[in-house]
């Protein structure tokens, strides 16, 4: 049976090729990672490796302690109110969000024991979205206690005063350089996405007739973002391979820590854990924004919005997708995915050479927990729902490019007048789309190239404000 969302006169199935890239993509990032460290390890002289691999065991060990004391502030939750002192906002406001985790997983559990859509729908989102406010406000206490958790203060003085105004082009720094270019143009992928669907829904009203423009762009935009579109075919090819991936760094992480424990004079080695970052953060949001696109595409079966099938990211409509077991692994991979990420790209807080591309933690884990959220706003929040979602994307947005200005999160101020400028140009595109989507005649009236033409116009004056401003 062919898909129905592909074109009538297409020579290549764009859902095959979309996977292949995607696929193809996770390889080659694996490889060539692989080779560079193997290249530089026959090329380093020894001595000079030797002192980089215990520069490396050192910063790693950093790292994993980091990220121990994180799970243990994210699971100590004091019962009494006595024992809240002085933190009582933020024991508070976790255990509100628990009580909302454990409420919502018995109302999913029920829905779909029932068969109740629209319940489940809602109750996935609740979900989602307390785990997600749960591990910020955890996360933000632990950046307020960290100093007395890791009992290393003069480490962290040191990063907060450290700062440099231009970066050199190693290739660390060209890596990093393009994971932000990614990044970008991920989150900015949102609201175009919103604004693409409502113009090709809103031109299809007037011509009475389908348009393939929407499909067209939003493959064009699965290519470069890593946000896939696929059939449902494809869907569950990628869906059990994703599932597989966070099972096994579970799996992965039990044995270590367990080994490790077990026999703490012969621990097994994990300076490799370092080489794994770029890859974490280069992957973070297309692994968790696929499990948020899922979990928006299988609750919408059943509702007023499963007529097109699709969550804006995947299509899940076949036969053989159950949806009560597709649901179920979705919020339980989407949980561990989200809380060892996050957590673990939040965790390497090494003090950076000279004209070195590196992040302050604690700018990491906001920005990484806003973007989350932003994806949660466009996939889960019904399209009924599409002016108040794109009202909730400019505030999350907004809080982005205020953090970054406030902050300063990137040790390299050059990074930082680029990200600012990249997040003022999603708040402009955003608010393009609240103010385009409120009435199909205006949208229509416009036109894509007086929509193209705003949002060139608005670039350019941004880009002008904050060279004045930096």
């Amino acid at each position: 049976m062919s898909d129905p969302h592909l074109g009538s006169g297409s020579s290549a199935n764009p859902n095959l090729v979309l996977t292949l890239v995607y696929f193809l993509t996770i390889a080659a990032i694996l490889i060539g990672t692989a080779v560079y460290f193997i290249v530089m390890a026959r090329i380093t002289d020894p001595e000079v490796r030797l002192m980089e691999l215990i520069t490396t065991q050192r910063e790693v060990q950093h790292l994993i302690d980091n990220l121990s004391s994180q799970f243990s502030n994210f699971w100590r939750l004091p019962l009494r109110w006595r024992s809240m002192k002085p933190y009582y906002t933020h024991q508070t406001l976790s255990w509100i969000f628990i009580l909302a985790l454990v409420a919502s997983v018995v109302v999913l559990i029920v829905a779909l024991a029932l068969d109740l859509a629209q319940v489940a729908r809602i109750s996935t989102l609740t979900y989602v979205v307390s785990l997600n406010a749960l591990f910020m406000v955890r996360q933000h206490l632990y950046y307020i206690r960290r100093t007395y958790l890791t009992y290393d203060a003069e480490h962290y003085l040191v990063l907060d005063t450290t700062k440099f105004f231009y970066f050199d082009w190693s290739v660390f720094n060209i890596v990093q350089i393009g994971i932000l270019i990614i990044e970008f143009l991920q989150l900015l992928s949102f609201p175009i996405r919103d604004l693409l669907d409502a113009l090709y829904l809103s031109k299809n009203q007037e011509l009475n007739g389908n348009s393939d423009g929407s499909d067209t762009a939003s493959f064009i935009i699965g290519i470069i973002t890593m946000f896939t579109n696929l059939s449902s075919k494809f869907y569950v090819i990628q869906f059990w391979f994703l599932v597989s991936v966070i099972g096994c760094i579970v799996l992965v992480m039990t044995v270590i820590h367990t080994y490790n424990a077990m026999r703490p004079h012969r621990p097994i080695a994990i300076y490799w854990v370092k080489y794994l970052l770029p890859l974490a953060n280069l992957l973070y949001l297309p692994m968790l924004v696929m499990l948020i696109g899922s979990a928006a595409c299988l609750s919408k079966i059943g509702t007023e919005d499963a007529s097109d099938s699709s969550s804006g990211l995947l299509r899940c409509d076949s036969p053989s997708v159950v949806k009560p077991l597709y649901l179920a692994l979705t919020v339980v991979a989407y949980t561990a995915g989200y809380v060892i990420l996050t957590a673990f790209v939040t965790s390497f807080d090494r003090i950076p050479i000279k004209g070195e591309i590196h992040y302050k933690s604690q700018g990491v884990a906001f920005l990484k927990n806003m973007s989350m959220l932003l994806s949660i706003d466009f996939l889960l929040v019904a399209n009924s729902y599409r002016h108040i979602r794109s009202i909730l994307s400019l505030v999350i947005v907004l809080s982005m490019v205020c953090f970054n200005i406030n902050t300063q999160p990137c040790f390299v101020e050059q990074i930082n007048y680029w990200r600012t400028y990249g997040f003022c140009c999603i708040l402009w595109v955003a608010l393009i789309v609240t103010m385009l989507t409120n009435e199909a005649s205006t949208l229509l009236d416009t036109g894509t190239g007086g929509v193209v033409s705003a949002l060139a116009v608005g670039a350019v004056i941004l880009l002008y404000q904050l060279r004045v401003y930096f």
